[in-house]
């Protein structure tokens, strides 16, 4: 018997790139993230997902061993896009760390870290952030950020102690694991939780302030001014440690809200797919819920499967694609 149409951890983060294979020399070669699967995005998909007729796209997918879970989407659109869906780092930006939108994809790494630091920078990418270390309630984390492809934030980090809510026991089971959580900043934490726990049905496996005593360093980690409050509160599956929402509150400090950024077809963190049982029962509760939907329910094709497929905007500006096969 069908379920109340709740949803499943994270299955996908998507990336708009610029050149696929340049991404993939940091994701393949560098992190050894497995290629799962590689082709043409139909027609069909493309029209889903809103864009016009005459815009083609590559994709690649890829995997940690071939786990089924935060799993990663590079999409390369032709012809080509220069909007970004977030710009906060660098002479160029034009956003602030603190900005309600999506922000960042992590991924374990072994301890030490920073061997992966190094690594990374021979390959040329820049990070925003040293290596900092803090501890939230009984969570003790080492961490960092990069700008990767097109400047997407990416965070690497040791989970020097981590809950197994949090923390896959043999992860990382390659030099870089899979997607265990990505970031969102949120505005109004109230409408946040009604979201996700009411409207998909995750649980809330971190509900906490920062401790004063790690504030300034958590402040470096995220590149706010010293002395910002921050509230962390992550959603995830029960019983699934990975593919987690972790969404970040500034407080006063909250910054605009990055309309209509995050989509397929901008450069950058661009959906968030998760799996629903009954996609059906999800459009009614969170149209009832007063959650825009984006498109409601349709049959997709890709590559001869035919799926149900639906879009719908978070309350931080996120962009979710719910699927049921």
């Amino acid at each position: 018997m069908k379920q109340q149409g709740y949803v499943g951890a994270m299955k996908l983060a998507t990336l708009g790139v610029t050149d696929l294979n340049a991404s993939l020399k940091l994701f393949n070669e560098l992190m050894e993230l497995e290629i799962e699967d590689r082709g043409s995005v139909s027609d069909s998909l493309l029209k889903a997902w809103g864009l016009k007729s005459g815009i083609s796209a590559e994709f690649v997918e890829l995997s940690c061993k071939g786990y089924p879970i935060g799993r990663l989407r590079l999409v390369e659109f032709d012809p080509k896009v220069l909007k970004k869906v977030r710009v906060d780092f660098g002479e160029n930006k034009i956003d602030q760390g603190t900005d309600i939108g999506i922000k960042a994809i992590d991924f374990y790494v072994k301890d030490p870290i920073k061997p992966y630091v190094k690594k990374i920078q021979d390959a040329g990418y820049k990070f925003r952030s040293l290596p900092v270390k803090h501890n939230l309630g009984n969570i003790v984390s080492e961490e960092c950020v990069f700008s990767g492809p097109d400047d997407v934030p990416i965070l690497i980090m040791v989970g020097h102690s981590h809950a197994i809510t949090s923390m896959r026991p043999e992860s990382p089971d390659g030099p870089f694991s899979e997607i265990p959580t990505v970031s969102v900043v949120a505005g109004d934490l109230e409408e946040t939780r009604r979201f996700y726990q009411e409207g998909l049905g995750l649980i809330a496996v971190t509900d906490t302030e920062t401790p004063e005593e790690y504030r300034d360093k958590v402040n470096d980690l995220t590149g706010v001014p010293s002395g910002t409050r921050i509230h962390f509160l992550m959603w995830a599956k029960e019983g699934e440690a990975s593919g987690k929402i972790l969404c970040v509150h500034f407080f006063d400090q909250t910054g605009k809200r990055l309309k209509n950024r995050m989509k397929p077809g901008n450069l950058g963190f661009s959906l968030l797919t998760h799996e629903t049982d009954n996609i059906h029962q999800l459009h009614k509760r969170l149209s009832e819920m007063g959650f825009v939907i984006i498109k409601r329910p349709s049959k997709v094709e890709s590559r001869g499967h035919f799926y149900q497929h639906m879009l719908v905007e978070g309350p931080n500006e996120e962009l979710f694609e719910f699927i049921e096969n």
